[in-house]
């Protein structure tokens, strides 16, 4: 909440307020905090999907392309020791060789849920394993949850082969930390 004062602060809002010219042009703004091997300090969530939705898409009408082919405005904050340093800001839009690359996470999730292969494992203490794309199978981006808790969930079009579920917890694209730092704030 903090960073979110200090970047309103930063371009002369208040708390809640939207810049109306960037609402115009679809910009984005991203505040980032910077561990101190510039790292950030958690991957960057974008809105979460319904599955059914997700399957009934195309690529080119999908909300994932759509956010990344926007333009972003990221500003980058790092704490060295306790006080807060504003790095960076920067205007930015991904790569359309990157966008590629989180195409096929986006492909692989409507590949996932057509097919109802949604948990792999369930843990002796309940915890659900996915097939969905992980941060280690992509350089871009990944899927994970993103709901307030596990009853937090959207309806699956197709019930989930080991568990017959038919709905499951929300969940959303993820850009990755280490993409951030390598391909946004290091260049």
């Amino acid at each position: 909440m903090i960073f979110t004062i200090f970047t309103n602060a930063i371009l002369g809002l208040k708390l809640g307020q939207k810049i109306e010219e960037f609402e115009k042009a679809d910009i984005q703004v991203k505040t980032i905090r910077l561990k101190e091997n510039n790292l950030p300090k958690e991957d960057i969530s974008f809105p979460t999907f319904e599955y059914q939705e997700l399957i009934e898409t195309d690529w080119e009408d999908s909300d994932l392309k759509n956010i990344l082919e926007s333009k972003f405005f990221f500003v980058f904050y790092q704490f060295k020791g306790e006080s807060l340093i504003l790095r960076k800001v920067k205007f930015w839009n991904m790569p359309h060789s990157d966008i590629l690359e989180a195409k096929n996470v986006w492909e692989a999730m409507v590949k996932t849920v057509s097919n109802g292969e949604i948990v792999k494992e369930v843990t002796e203490k309940g915890v659900r394993k996915t097939y969905f794309p992980k941060k280690t199978k992509n350089r871009v981006s990944h899927v994970r949850p993103h709901a307030r808790n596990s009853a937090d969930t959207y309806d699956l079009p197709v019930a989930d082969k080991l568990t017959g579920l038919t709905e499951y917890t929300k969940h959303c694209f993820w850009l990755n930390a280490s993409y951030v730092k390598d391909e946004i704030y290091l260049k």
